[in-house]
């Protein structure tokens, strides 16, 4: 029976032959397509990173909060870094100590300090009449053990540049060059380009993570570090140019972490985040604008995890350490506080708060039980989890490979490689708001991945066996290189 052509109908020959034509085009359109997406997807870019912002790939727009996840419940009290930052407070302690000396015999700061937190001059004490010694014993005996670990943290430690100890009225503001005036600010059309535009260059000068706040004066130390152009007496007064302050973070080599507190390193991750602030600094300068550095350990003015917070990068946990969606708490960040015009990013609640209220495995794996099993407390004016600084550092400097521990952060569920396994997980938790998938994956960490008992990580002399999470890279192997 012979096929019918009537109005707008088409018969099936012709249908066929336009299913064709267009399959073709699509086919021709849907190759150039994805041609066109594979040449602008950063991973076409080469290499070990592609400073093109691909690592920070967390949607967060869906879990932004209008106010961070932590608690303000009284009012904002400045930190005082000489004393509070248990790295300042050793160096003046080990500085002004005498055997058999009291708190009575202390000086200011350290004296009234010590009065009111009576326990960490016990700590303090420990950890210079005890623990060092018992340090430098062991680091002699079991040294080339170490060697490699702590060549390579070093290594890593080389290139970073020097902080700048002028204080903020100088150093932080654009120079003249040769004679000339310093350049007057650019006028910049629109905050949130202007943010688009710091984000991109922070991820070409090799950040992998960025996010953007207000500064929140109550994260500025009232008496700050020493080095850093300021005189540590007296009270630091906020300058009015920090007004925001620009985050950026990297992973801490992922091999070498896990094998920590005797493998990993922090020096890797501090170095490469002090060169982006120093990087992202100069860049806003020759815009015109004040630009300021503060990187960890020593050349910063300000506390870092709240700040973190502020920019929608992540939560602080229950071992104090900030979480964020894709690196979970093996990074390292810096701060530059600056001027220029941007507009900031929302904190954002993936959950951190509740999951970390009954995992408790960074507990279970902390050696000098230095992270709380309790509550969130009132800390100047916020509400969070506080560790034990004076007990924490006690273990750091009992351990012989790189300075630190982090096994924290090791043993910590959200810090994983980004492989489809722990992808998925994450997912799952994400999306679950019944919290019954987080206490599942808990428990199957806890049952089939097993860490020594927290007591082996001490070294010999303190009744331990130089223990580490897990065993380390090949390539930081002493014994199978070096003769001993």
């Amino acid at each position: 029976m012979a096929e019918k052509d009537s109005g707008n109908s088409i018969n099936r020959r012709q249908f066929l032959k336009a299913s064709g034509a267009a399959s073709a085009i699509a086919g021709s359109a849907g190759l150039a397509m994805f041609g066109y997406a594979a040449g602008i997807d950063p991973r076409s870019y080469q290499g070990y990173q592609s400073f093109e912002g691909a690592d920070q790939n967390f949607n967060r727009e869906k879990w932004t909060v209008d106010e961070p996840t932590y608690q303000k419940v009284g009012k904002g009290i400045r930190p005082d870094a000489r004393t509070e930052v248990i790295f300042d407070r050793r160096g003046y302690m080990m500085r002004a100590y005498k055997p058999g000396c009291t708190i009575d015999d202390m000086n200011d700061p350290l004296k009234s300090y010590y009065k009111e937190n009576p326990r960490d001059f016990e700590l303090d004490v420990l950890g210079i009449e005890e623990i060092m010694p018992k340090f430098r014993q062991d680091s002699v005996k079991y040294r080339d053990q170490f060697r490699l670990a702590n060549a390579f943290s070093h290594a890593m430690s080389a290139v970073s540049p020097r902080h700048d100890s002028r204080p903020p009225g100088e150093a932080d503001f654009p120079r003249a060059r040769r004679g000339g005036t310093p350049p007057e600010p650019v006028s910049l059309k629109d905050p949130e380009m202007t943010s688009k535009l710091i984000k991109k260059v922070s991820h070409q000068f090799g950040s992998t993570l960025v996010g953007i706040a207000k500064l929140n004066p109550d994260w500025v130390y009232l008496h700050t570090h020493r080095g850093r152009g300021f005189d540590v007496d007296t009270p630091l007064e906020v300058p009015k140019h920090w007004e925001y302050a620009i985050a950026v973070g990297v992973p801490m080599s992922w091999d070498s972490m896990y094998a920590n507190p005797n493998y990993g390193t922090s020096e890797d991750a501090y170095s490469r985040a002090r060169i982006i602030a120093y990087r992202l600094a100069s860049f806003i300068k020759q815009l015109g604008y004040a630009a300021r550095p503060h990187v960890p350990g020593n050349s910063y003015d300000i506390m870092v995890p709240p700040i973190l917070v502020d920019a929608g990068l992540g939560e602080q946990g229950r071992h104090s350490v900030v979480i964020t969606p894709e690196l979970g708490c093996n990074f390292r960040a810096s701060i530059v506080t600056t001027n220029i015009p941007m507009k900031t990013d929302k904190p954002i609640d993936i959950g951190v708060q509740d999951f970390c209220s009954y995992c408790m495995i960074c507990a279970d794996n902390c050696p000098s039980n230095s992270i709380t099993r309790e509550g969130r407390i009132d800390v100047r004016g916020y509400r969070r989890w506080e560790i034990d600084k004076a007990t924490c550092l006690n273990f750091w400097n009992s351990n012989l490979g790189p300075m630190g521990c982090r096994l924290c952060i090791a043993s910590c569920p959200y810090t994983r490689k980004a492989n489809w396994l722990h992808k998925t997980a994450f997912k799952v938790s994400l999306n679950d708001p019944t919290g019954l998938s987080d206490k599942a994956l808990t428990s199957l960490q806890k049952s089939f991945y097993d860490a020594p008992d927290p007591q082996k990580y001490y070294i010999p002399s303190l009744g331990g066996e130089n223990a580490s999470y897990r065993e380390p890279p090949w390539w930081l192997r002493s014994e199978d290189f070096i003769e001993f």
